[in-house]
């Protein structure tokens, strides 16, 4: 099993890439089916969508970005979001 906590950066099908501050994953393994889920939080506005998800550990997944959440104020945006491994 995987676990991470940390920085991240999400690649987006057409090219687009965001930072995240902070990602939470954790992969999980249900009659030999191996997924990877969590969430994560960015200061700026995300996509959902299919995305690549690239760690500073060198790890990589495909995932598909959910429930994308963005708020705003005096200090500017948040955003946080559901991950999922396709």
């Amino acid at each position: 099993m995987f676990s991470y906590s940390g920085p991240a950066r999400l690649v987006y099908a057409d090219g687009n890439a965001a930072d995240l501050d902070r990602v939470d994953l954790i992969e999980t393994e249900t009659d030999g089916f191996w997924q990877l889920s969590g969430a994560g939080t960015a200061a700026e506005a995300l996509d959902g969508g299919a995305a690549r998800i690239k760690l500073p550990t060198g790890g990589e997944a495909d995932v598909l970005v959910s429930n994308v959440r963005v708020s705003e104020s005096a200090r500017g945006v948040s955003c946080s979001v559901t991950l999922i491994s396709t």
